[in-house]
Protein backbone atom coordinates (compact mmCIF):
# COMPACT_ATOMS: atom_id res chain seq x y z
CA UNK A 1 0.00 0.00 0.00
CA UNK A 2 1.23 3.29 -1.18
CA UNK A 3 1.49 6.75 1.23
CA UNK A 4 -0.80 9.33 0.66
CA UNK A 5 -0.10 12.91 1.57
CA UNK A 6 -2.95 14.26 3.79
CA UNK A 7 -4.39 17.80 2.56
CA UNK A 8 -3.77 20.94 4.41
CA UNK A 9 -6.72 22.55 2.94
CA UNK A 10 -9.25 20.37 4.37
CA UNK A 11 -10.62 21.51 7.69
CA UNK A 12 -10.05 18.76 9.88
CA UNK A 13 -6.55 17.91 8.75
CA UNK A 14 -5.50 21.58 9.04
CA UNK A 15 -6.53 21.11 12.43
CA UNK A 16 -4.72 18.44 13.34
CA UNK A 17 -1.59 20.34 12.30
CA UNK A 18 -2.04 23.73 13.44
CA UNK A 19 -4.53 23.21 15.99
CA UNK A 20 -2.74 21.06 18.79
CA UNK A 21 -2.85 22.90 22.16
CA UNK A 22 -0.09 20.54 22.79
CA UNK A 23 2.20 21.63 20.51
CA UNK A 24 1.23 25.77 19.28
CA UNK A 25 4.51 26.62 18.23
CA UNK A 26 3.32 25.03 14.94
CA UNK A 27 0.83 27.16 14.68
CA UNK A 28 3.02 30.04 15.69
CA UNK A 29 5.77 29.05 13.37
CA UNK A 30 3.26 28.97 10.16
CA UNK A 31 1.26 32.00 11.21
CA UNK A 32 4.98 34.44 11.43
CA UNK A 33 5.72 32.58 7.91
CA UNK A 34 2.61 33.16 6.40
CA UNK A 35 1.66 36.64 7.37
CA UNK A 36 5.30 37.89 7.95
CA UNK A 37 4.19 40.03 10.75
CA UNK A 38 5.77 43.63 11.85
CA UNK A 39 6.39 42.04 15.36
CA UNK A 40 6.40 37.92 15.15
CA UNK A 41 3.56 36.59 17.26
CA UNK A 42 5.06 34.26 20.43
CA UNK A 43 2.05 33.21 21.81
CA UNK A 44 -1.50 32.05 20.22
CA UNK A 45 -4.82 30.74 22.19
CA UNK A 46 -6.85 28.20 20.52
CA UNK A 47 -10.72 27.93 20.79
CA UNK A 48 -12.20 25.15 19.48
Amino acid sequence: MGRRLLNPKVDFIFKKIFGSEKHPNILISFLNAVMKPADKIVSVVINN
